[in-house]
């Protein structure tokens, strides 16, 4: 019996390193962090964003977001246009924690900050690109 203990005891460790878990650099938990230059729009408890306003200036055309939940609902965030269109972004923060990125053409004007989960109309903030 004791060396089946040991012969198996290199496949337990093997086992074991194979439990951990990734989520492809979209980020939950406490390691999770916005990439560098990213605009950090954070939910926060009280169904609300963070800020009532945000900027951000366009790289190679595009705005890098990183929507982060630090409330213990659901949340998605989504860019809509001055013509009330939404801009095709949609990050969705399904825990506390989370932290999804992800980024938009954008031209130089002002957007709308929101979340369309129903209840959350007033996560509505606004965004100017310049």
């Amino acid at each position: 019996m004791r060396i089946r203990a040991f012969a198996a005891a290199p496949l337990l460790a093997l086992a074991l390193v194979g439990c951990g878990s990734s989520d492809g650099g979209s980020g939950s938990g406490a390691a999770a962090t916005a990439p560098s230059g990213a605009l950090v729009v954070t939910a926060v408890e009280g169904i609300a964003w963070d800020s009532k306003t945000y900027s951000a200036t366009p790289v190679d055309g595009k705005v890098e977001i990183a929507a982060k939940n630090d409330s213990s609902l659901p949340h998605n965030l989504h860019i809509i246009d001055s013509n009330s269109v939404d801009v095709g972004l949609s990050l969705s923060m399904s825990k506390k924690g989370d932290l999804k990125t992800g980024s938009a053409a954008l031209a130089p004007g002002t957007y709308q900050v929101i979340c369309t989960i129903a209840g959350h109309g007033n996560m509505k903030s606004t965004l100017t690109v310049g």
